[in-house]
């Protein structure tokens, strides 16, 4: 059997939710990337406590979607799986710039511009970064697997022009001491000039965390 196997690229439609809305008083733009199994318009609950009038999110979806349980039910989505990983690595980078950049004709001047990564999304956003040169002047890394098999230190995005913070709950049942401390060696091995802000919490994006950090490292003050 002469069983050949190839790529073909299409244009795809892709799916994505905000919350607020975009004015010429939006003073923080956001740009949040969803956990693995989630959907785009669940994380934005986690900014119930934002003030929409200053704050715009946009949180798009992952291409690949799957039933929740089972053949039916709830449907999920998540950024990669192992097969043809470069190609769609390379593929989400793509879409990813390309929503960034719809909305960045929009933004008003001097707006922050914040990336948000939780889970397989923060990972995604590690790659993103690495693959292009994006001008946020935050990401918030949110209980995330650092990338260990690319060079961070040659990414396209300067690392030392962002301000990069690492978050996690110090009860997250992924990220054991042992995980930390090879995360902690992937940082060095990058030079990464990562700002370190643990707290009491498990696997999810906390959204009293989420507030404290926006006031504590990214809130502009009159």
């Amino acid at each position: 059997m002469n069983i050949q196997t190839k790529n073909f690229q299409i244009n795809k439609t892709v799916r994505y939710s905000t919350y607020g809305d975009l004015t010429e008083k939006t003073k923080y733009f956001w740009f949040a990337l969803h956990g693995s199994r989630m959907l785009c318009e669940q994380v934005l609950y986690k900014f119930s406590e934002f003030d929409t009038t200053e704050h715009f999110i946009v949180a798009p979806e992952a291409f690949n979607r799957l039933y929740a349980k089972d053949f039916g039910g709830d449907v999920v989505a998540t950024w990669m799986t192992k097969r043809d990983r470069l190609h769609e690595i390379n593929d989400i980078g793509n879409y990813l710039s390309s929503l960034y950049k719809h909305f960045e004709t929009m933004m008003p001047d001097n707006c922050h511009k914040i990336l948000l990564g939780f889970s397989q999304g923060g990972t995604m956003g590690f790659r993103w970064l690495n693959q292009a040169k994006i001008n946020f002047q935050t990401f918030i890394a949110y209980s995330c697997w650092i990338p260990e098999e690319i060079d961070l230190s040659q990414a396209k995005t300067d690392w030392k022009e962002l301000q990069l913070i690492y978050t996690y709950g110090l009860q997250d049942q992924f990220l054991k001491p042992s995980s930390i401390e090879k995360l902690e060696m992937v940082v060095e091995k990058n030079n990464l000039p990562l700002i370190r802000d643990s707290y009491e919490g498990d696997h999810r994006i906390d959204r009293e965390n989420l507030l404290r950090l926006f006031n504590k490292y990214v809130l502009i003050k009159d």
